[in-house]
């Protein structure tokens, strides 16, 4: 964990090496690892917003799992997750 104060500026970098790593993949012809990582871009985006983005985080990653099955589990630990949480 960062620290709070920096957590923004984290995410903000996370998002641009996933921005990065999307370009490569394109440039080397890695199409579907560039669609995933332009779907993934957006989800820093949601955890910055000082607005409650919870519904929108998940259905961005279901519609994910939807495109990238394998990633489906990710969605099962992230729902779990919130089951546990309330």
């Amino acid at each position: 964990m960062i620290q709070a104060d920096h957590y923004a500026a984290g995410l903000r970098a996370l998002q641009r090496l996933i921005v990065h790593a999307k370009a490569q993949a394109y440039e080397a012809k890695g199409s579907e690892l560039g669609a995933l990582l332009n779907d993934v871009e957006l989800l820093p985006e949601f955890l910055a917003d000082d607005a409650d983005r919870t519904g929108d985080f998940r259905e961005m990653l279901q519609g994910i799992a939807q495109v990238h099955p394998a990633c489906r589990y990710i969605v099962d630990e992230f729902e779990q997750a919130l089951s546990d949480s309330r």
